[in-house]
């Protein structure tokens, strides 16, 4: 078991912000309130958006007399700017999340500073949130997340957020395997009666529950779901287990031999992240879902 000190989480983030950054962290109002300015006003005239995008890049302004050098620095000197600005907002929304209590080992030092790399191009707010929850995270628990994952989701589009957050809804862990994994059907051996009424499988289309098939494509293209469908070993009768959903847990047991499920199963990366996501279970997937395989598991 971990040993804790007194320090809190808020208080060993405001030490490595003091140490690394060289300046303290505000409060999340002090770094939110900068939102309204930077935000571009939706109703503004396509030519005075282009205008604030041009400013933005340091492209010329008419009126503005700079020459190239001049134009260079001030566009270096507002990417900075942004870049700073984006990293102190997640070290603030970071210490919302921050717990009292974390372990005694220290944050590797070489990892926060490819984490502070990594994040200063993050605008966009909920991709910041889910920054700020990986270094509470790490403040916690050293280690709880590797590099692999910070590079995964640097890469990650918002979009491609949007498809992990669709598929945590759906996903469920067990207590035999932690590993988080999206079941969608099964598959019974042949015997002469299956054979006659055609009863062989059953199969659920994710994408009623708002997850499709090139999302999941992607998620796997990411390195967030293995690139095959899973099959569980064939069930025995009487076998039993449990799936976790979130705060709700379904017990099951396997009704006859012969029986496989199938899932889509995350990687150690998506592992890494699901907790963060925190997506409420998909009522109608879970009621669907026990429907679906009412024929080969019983379910309390």
């Amino acid at each position: 078991m971990s040993k804790v000190n007194a320090a809190s989480g808020q208080q060993r983030l405001l030490k490595l912000a003091r140490y690394h950054l060289g300046a303290p962290v505000a409060g999340k109002a002090a770094a939110i309130s900068d939102d309204a300015a930077a935000d571009i006003n939706d109703q503004s005239p396509a030519n005075a958006k282009h205008q604030q995008l041009a400013a933005r890049s340091g492209a010329p302004d008419p009126e503005g007399g700079l020459n190239l050098a001049q134009r260079v620095s001030r566009r270096l000197q507002m990417q900075r700017e942004r870049q700073q600005q984006n990293l102190e907002k997640i070290m603030a929304l970071a210490l919302e999340y921050c717990p009292e209590r974390v372990s005694t080992q220290e944050v590797d030092p070489d990892w926060f500073s490819q984490y502070c790399e990594l994040v200063l191009d993050i605008s966009n707010h909920s991709m910041q949130q889910l920054w700020a929850k990986i270094l509470a995270g790490e403040i916690a628990t050293p280690g709880r997340f590797s590099l692999k994952t910070l590079q995964t989701l640097k890469l990650m589009s918002y979009k491609e957020a949007q498809s992990l957050q669709l598929a945590a809804s759906l996903s469920c862990r067990s207590r035999q395997e932690q590993s988080g994994r999206i079941y969608f059907g099964y598959i019974r051996k042949p015997t002469l009666w299956q054979l006659l009424t055609g009863k062989r499988m059953a199969l659920l289309n994710l994408s009623q529950f708002g997850l499709t098939y090139p999302q999941i494509l992607n998620l796997v293209d990411i390195g967030i779901l293995h690139n095959v469908e899973i099959e569980s070993g064939e069930l025995q009768p009487g076998q039993h287990f449990s799936w976790q959903f979130q705060s709700q847990t379904l017990e099951c047991t396997a009704l006859q031999r012969g029986v496989v499920l199938q899932y889509y199963k995350y990687t150690v990366v998506g592992n890494e992240l699901l907790p963060l996501l925190n997506s409420p279970t998909h009522s109608g997937y879970l009621t669907t879902l026990q429907q679906q395989l009412g024929a080969v598991l019983a379910f309390k």
